[in-house]
């Protein structure tokens, strides 16, 4: 008897800190909260999957076999249009509602650029004051320049 292999479907799956919400392709809500918990590294019961595309007609998966994430092209190709997306943060909208895929590397890469700036300010301010000078070992040392100089030299 042969057996009959579910169909794909498309999950929103998410979580309360939001950090890594993305579509997945599974056989069930089941599977796809399964998959986001185990690959993203949350707890049992910490994921949450709504059903977007109950019956995908894609043959073949950027990322293997479902379980596994959606990528922007399969997206497009079920109909979903991109929704302004920013560098490290996909939003795409389909039938109406827009959706954003989780905040944590947004979130990580924002805080890179914020230390990059901030280190290139502090450049700036050295080199406004000047270049550093490394003592001369062999220079005389100045009267009174050293504390452990005898007095009345």
């Amino acid at each position: 008897m042969e057996s009959k292999k579910q169909a794909v479907k498309l999950y929103w799956v998410t979580t309360n800190d939001h950090d890594e919400d993305w579509f997945i392709f599974a056989e069930s809500a089941r599977s796809a909260k399964a998959y986001h918990e185990d690959y993203e590294g949350y707890g049992k019961g910490d994921a949450r999957s709504r059903l977007i595309v109950s019956d995908v007609p894609l043959n073949k998966f950027t990322n293997g076999e479902p379980p596994c994430h959606a990528q922007m092209r399969e997206l497009f190709a079920l109909g979903f249009e991109d929704a302004g997306s920013v560098p490290n943060q996909r939003s795409v909208r389909f039938e109406g509602k827009t959706y954003t895929e989780g905040m944590l590397e947004s979130l990580v890469e924002a805080k890179r650029d914020r230390l990059a700036l901030a280190e290139g300010e502090r450049r700036c301010r050295q080199m406004e004051r000047g270049p550093y000078r490394m003592p001369d070992p062999e220079a005389p040392a100045s009267r009174g320049a050293s504390p452990n100089a005898p007095a009345g030299e």
